[in-house]
């Protein structure tokens, strides 16, 4: 089960072109032999924690444009939107759709970065997430979540082999972004792919990292998308991770 994290420079407020450039990116990822292409957190809208002028594009819209793009070219794609909750702000949703366009998995982000001011425009969600495709559990989690190893520790008890995790990362903090990847992926013995925006906000004066990759039951990084626009895969190892937490006493 190869998975794939595109890295891709985000633009705000404009999805045809976001859309387009995601097109490319998952033809790419597909003849790179990828079953599953992760985007970064709010990429076909941009992100900014609090919202601002992105929400005005419609949440619904930009669902189902994920889903048509799953479908067209027959792969798994995680990617996000802002999903409506009646009574309520909206949520930060990690979407997972199938290769026949269907919905896989939808996981609100249950951390939102309350020193940006996200909780301010967004409800958290209250539940981790899991889906199995092509013989592998995902766990799912957003930016900010990486911080809360119970989470992850969550996913383990659920037996995931790996986590996938969308973010708007500050290059300021990008240190941070890699000893975090690769300690919930050693701490719980099982695979975490990072996929992490890239570009300069200048209304906000935020440079994002890109830094896209994949970290194995080791904890080692095994793929890197470095700071360019491009992207980076790796093969999920599920049954490696079931004898590393069998060695481990992880069972």
């Amino acid at each position: 089960m190869r998975v794939y994290c595109a890295q891709i420079a985000q633009v705000w407020n404009d999805p045809d072109t976001a859309f387009a450039r995601a097109h490319d990116a998952v033809l790419r990822a597909a003849e790179d032999d990828a079953d599953l292409v992760m985007f970064s957190e709010q990429y076909a809208t941009g992100w900014r924690p609090t919202g601002d002028d992105c929400d005005t594009v419609s949440g619904a819209e930009v669902k189902e444009r994920w889903c048509s793009l799953a479908r067209e070219v027959g792969v798994v794609i995680a990617g996000s939107y802002a999903r409506d909750v009646p009574g309520a702000l909206p949520q930060n949703v990690m979407l997972v759709a199938g290769p026949r366009g269907e919905v896989l998995a939808e996981y609100a982000k249950m951390h939102l970065f309350t020193p940006g001011g996200e909780d301010m425009r967004y409800s958290a969600g209250t539940e981790p997430v899991c889906f199995s495709y092509g013989g592998v559990k995902f766990g799912c989690a957003v930016c900010f979540d990486l911080r809360f190893p119970e989470l992850f520790r969550a996913y383990l008890h659920e037996d995931c082999a790996c986590v996938l995790v969308q973010a708007a990362w500050p290059a300021a903090r990008v240190a941070d972004w890699e000893l975090l990847l690769r300690a919930r992926a050693l701490e719980n013995r099982g695979f975490v792919a990072g996929a992490g925006c890239l570009g300069y906000d200048a209304k906000e004066g935020v440079d994002y990292s890109g830094r896209g990759m994949v970290c194995d039951y080791e904890g080692r990084v095994v793929a890197d998308a470095g700071v360019f626009a491009d992207g980076c895969s790796w093969e999920v190892d599920a049954e490696g991770v079931q004898e590393w937490r069998e060695k481990w006493g992880m069972r």
